[in-house]
This record gives structure tokens, C-alpha cells and sequence, in this order.
């Protein structure tokens, strides 16, 4: 195999990993299940549009000649957006590391305050000695991992589906859930396209960075589309995993998790180890499942943080992520305790509806200039991406409490990316 057919392959799974995080395994069969294959439908046109999306971000990069920072800030002369993007990767950053490395050590840590933290300092210096270390070879591992992650899924699916005892009624149940068809609603559409979203991956200028590394050899269509496309797979695998994992309770669980929200998904994961205690051996195949989802995010997150800080501020490899991961880590002390990771949790979600606008910047801005088709898919998208956060700014501010700080934190980010420019001292050209 020559090295383009070699990288070609390596980048596929290192998008279908980017892509799918621990949340996709816990979520996305929640989403399924309930609006049935009517949502699925719906989800898969805005999985394409947004897939479309990602191809143009990671082509744009590849025609201009310009490193993907070096668009914003030398280019464009839109600084302030592309760190609105880093605040983000670093909060992110700061809450899902512990969430990841948690889900192997939770049966001996425990969920707590303490639990977490260290959950993190573990989780970050991983981080840090593979983007220090490994140097030129951490794509390579990050792409080894996504695999990993694939096959992970895969036998743990096969594993559920033949060790646990059938159970007609509460399969016939989850079967019925998952073919019937609903009628289209905007709680449909709303969640469709915010599954979509989290699909994809935007927010995080991952697609941008793949363009800076790829070249013409490349095709980004066949890289981006059939790692998307494996994402969708790891989601239909995930739903058989989920739904055998809860069959050795009541058809009543499953309702309990399916119509629960965020938090019913968070509940049925954290009750697992009950639920399976018998299945000890299932109990970790979705651990190491849940673990590589994470790491598979975490590892591209982290990088696209650390290439932001490199350009921007000229500074080595090893201090870029020294300044990364001390900044993440910072964050991540203060969101330690759970009603705070939370909080944070719902500020990263809003802004990404919004960062996510910013990678188009990129593309619009472009002496490039894009056919009809590709105009109406960017601003169908940019509709769906504000809409979507103008949406998840309502649903922090109405929720009340801690999580008006969520709301107020990602106005903060959000509006910096917007007017933030004459703050940021810009490199010439």
C-alpha cells in the first residue's frame, strides 16, 4: 500500500473518531428510539448537509496555501474568532477529559468532586506526552486509536447481542421503537439537527486543521464523507449495544432512558454496573468502548488547541501544549465538582453552535469563489447552526440557577469571537 492509500486510511478513522464521542454512545440511541425511523431520516439530511460542510472547510484550507490559522489571522484579519475557538477547545478540554478517563476508573474513583480531578490530571498528561513526544507520529496514533475504537464497538455489539439472554417482549418493544414512524415535529427537528451537529464535530476547527495537513493527493470527499459515515455505523452499533445492556431490567427502564433526556442517558450509563452486574465481562467492553470514544475526541480536540496557540503565538510544539494543557487544567480545578462541569458542559455546547459559524468564515471569505450549490449548503447550515444556538442560549437561561453562568460564560466567547478583533495583536502578513 503506498503512502497515500496508507494516509487516506489512517485519516478516515481518524475522522470517524474525531466524530464520535462518549456522548454519541449514550445519545444517539436515545434519539433513535424515540423518534423512530422518521428521525433517522431526518438526521441523516442534516448528517449530509453538515458533512458537505466539513468538506468545504478541509478544501478551502487545502486550495488557499495559508495554514488554517493563518487564514484568520493574517488573511481574513479575524483573530478574535479563531481564539473564541480555542476557549472553547480548552473548556472542552477541561470537562471531557475527566469524563473519558472516568469511565474506567469510576468503579474505584467514584463521580465525585475528587474522583474527576484526578480523573483529569491522568487524562491530561496522556494527553501531554502525546502531542510532546510523539511529534510527528501523533497522527499516526490518533488514527491507530480510532481504530481501536471501531473494532472496540464492534465486538462490544457482537457481545451484547450473544450474551444476553433474548428477551421477546422488551426486544419486540425496542424494535418497534426504532422502525416506527413519527410525524415530523420540531422537537424532531430540533434534536435531529443537534445530533447532526455533534455528528459532524463542528465548532472545534478539527476540519480546518485536516485541511492544513492534507494536500492535493488527498481527497477530502472520500476522507471526510466515509469517516462521517462510519460514525453513523458506531451510532447503529451503539444502539444495539444500549438496548441489550438494559433488556436484563424492564421494559419500563428502557422508557425510563429513552424519554429521559440528557440526564436519563447519564442515569443509565451510571447504573450499568447494577444493571450488569452478572456480566462482568460486558461491563468492560463498554468501558474500553466509552474510554477510546473518548480518547478518539480528545486527542484531534487537544491538537487543534495546540496548532491555534503554536501559530498564533509563535512558540514551539512543547510550550504550545504546555500553554494548552495549563490552561485546560486551570479550568478544569475550578469545574471539578459536577454541578460546575455541568454548568461548563452546557457553556461549550452553546458556543459551539456559534464557533461553528466561525469555521465558515474561512470558506465565504475565500478568493475561492463556490458554486451555487455550495452557497445555499452554507447558508442553510449557518441558519441551522444560529438558530440551533440562539436555541441553547434559551434553554441555559431558562433552566436558571449555576446555568445562567453557562448562558453568560458562552456570551462572553461568542461575542469575543465577534468583536473581539482589535484586542488581539495581529501578525502581518
Amino acid at each position: 500500500m503506498d503512502e497515500v492509500k496508507k494516509w487516506t486510511l489512517y485519516l478516515i478513522f481518524l475522522v470517524a473518531g474525531f466524530a464520535t464521542g462518549i456522548g454519541s454512545i449514550g445519545l444517539f440511541p436515545q434519539f433513535w428510539l424515540q423518534y423512530g425511523i422518521t428521525g433517522m431520516a431526518v438526521y441523516i439530511v442534516f448528517l449530509t448537509i453538515l458533512t458537505y460542510v466539513a468538506i468545504l472547510e478541509a478544501e478551502t484550507v487545502m486550495k488557499s496555501g495559508y495554514y488554517f490559522v493563518e487564514l484568520y489571522n493574517k488573511v481574513s484579519s479575524r483573530p478574535a474568532m479563531v481564539l473564541s475557538i480555542f476557549v472553547v477547545v480548552a473548556m472542552f478540554l477541561s470537562y471531557y477529559t475527566a469524563n473519558t478517563m472516568l469511565s474506567i476508573l469510576s468503579p474505584v474513583l467514584g463521580t465525585g468532586t475528587v474522583a474527576r480531578l484526578i480523573a483529569k490530571i491522568i487524562m491530561f498528561a496522556i494527553i501531554f506526552l502525546i502531542l510532546t513526544r510523539a511529534k510527528e507520529k501523533t497522527f499516526a496514533i490518533m488514527a491507530f486509536g480510532s481504530i481501536i475504537f471501531v473494532v472496540a464497538v464492534f465486538i462490544t455489539a457482537i457481545a451484547f447481542k450473544t450474551q444476553i439472554p433474548e428477551n421477546a417482549a422488551f426486544l419486540g418493544m425496542a424494535k418497534h421503537m426504532v422502525f416506527a414512524r413519527h410525524g415530523i415535529s420540531l422537537a424532531m427537528i430540533k434534536a435531529a439537527a443537534e445530533r447532526a451537529i455533534y455528528g459532524v464535530g463542528l465548532g472545534f476547527a478539527f476540519y480546518l486543521m485536516l485541511g492544513s495537513f492534507i494536500n492535493e493527493r488527498f481527497n477530502a470527499k472520500v476522507i471526510i464523507g466515509t469517516g462521517i459515515l462510519i460514525q453513523l455505523l458506531i451510532g447503529i452499533f451503539s444502539t444495539v449495544i444500549v438496548v441489550y445492556a438494559i433488556a436484563p431490567t424492564t421494559p419500563d427502564r428502557l422508557l425510563q432512558y429513552v424519554y429521559g433526556g440528557e440526564e436519563g442517558a447519564i442515569q443509565m450509563l451510571g447504573d450499568l454496573p447494577d444493571i450488569l452486574v452478572d456480566y462482568q465481562t460486558l461491563l468492560i467492553l463498554i468501558g474500553v468502548s466509552a474510554f477510546f470514544a473518548g480518547v478518539t475526541s480528545l486527542l484531534p480536540t487537544a491538537e487543534v488547541g495546540l496548532q491555534i496557540v503554536e501559530s498564533l503565538f509563535g512558540v514551539g510544539r512543547s510550550r504550545a501544549a504546555t500553554y494548552l494543557i495549563g490552561t485546560s487544567l486551570l479550568i478544569g480545578i475550578f469545574d471539578s465538582p459536577p454541578t460546575i462541569a455541568d454548568m461548563v458542559l452546557k457553556a461549550v455546547v452553546a458556543a459551539t453552535f456559534f464557533t461553528a459559524i466561525y469555521e465558515l468564515y474561512p470558506v465565504v471569505s475565500s478568493k475561492e469563489k463556490l458554486s451555487t450549490p455550495a452557497m445555499a449548503v452554507v447558508a442553510i447550515s449557518a441558519i441551522i447552526l444560529a438558530v440551533g444556538g440562539l436555541y441553547a442560549f434559551f434553554g441555559v437561561f431558562r433552566m436558571g440557577g449555576v446555568y445562567i453562568a453557562s448562558g453568560i460564560l458562552a456570551a462572553i466567547v461568542v461575542l469575543f469571537g465577534f468583536f473581539g478583533d482589535s484586542l488581539v495583536p495581529q501578525r502581518s502578513a
